[in-house]
Order: structure tokens, then C-alpha cells, then sequence
């Protein structure tokens, strides 16, 4: 089983950074997938940052820019 993502995570550190800029550009988007996709599966601490940006973008708190 994976450990939780710790900061310094480079997935946690760029949704971390992601949620206080309250922005996410398609080139951060795609910064994003190829650091979650890098090692071919998505753990359990991944698909939780993941959603974490989702729920942001949901509730407004992040708007997506070109």
C-alpha cells in the first residue's frame, strides 16, 4: 500500500500551488497529467490530489484559464 502524499510530493506540491492561485492553465493541466501518468498507474495518494483539485474547481475556488 502506498503512503499518504507528503508535502514535497511533486503532485501535491503543484495541486497545493494550483488551489492558492486559484487558476489552472491547460499547460499546468497538462504539467499534471504527465507527472500522474509518469510511472503508468495512479496510487491512492495521486487519484486524492486529483480530487482535491477537482472538488476545488467544483466549488469555484479554482477557474480554469486558457
Amino acid at each position: 500500500m502506498s503512503s499518504p502524499a507528503q508535502p514535497g510530493c511533486p503532485i501535491t506540491d503543484l495541486v497545493s500551488q494550483l488551489i492558492q492561485a486559484r487558476i489552472i492553465t491547460q499547460a499546468q493541466y497538462q504539467e499534471l497529467t504527465t507527472l500522474v501518468l509518469a510511472d503508468g498507474t495512479v496510487d491512492e495518494s495521486e487519484r486524492k490530489q486529483v480530487n482535491r483539485l477537482f472538488d476545488a474547481i467544483q466549488l469555484g475556488r479554482v477557474k480554469i484559464v486558457d
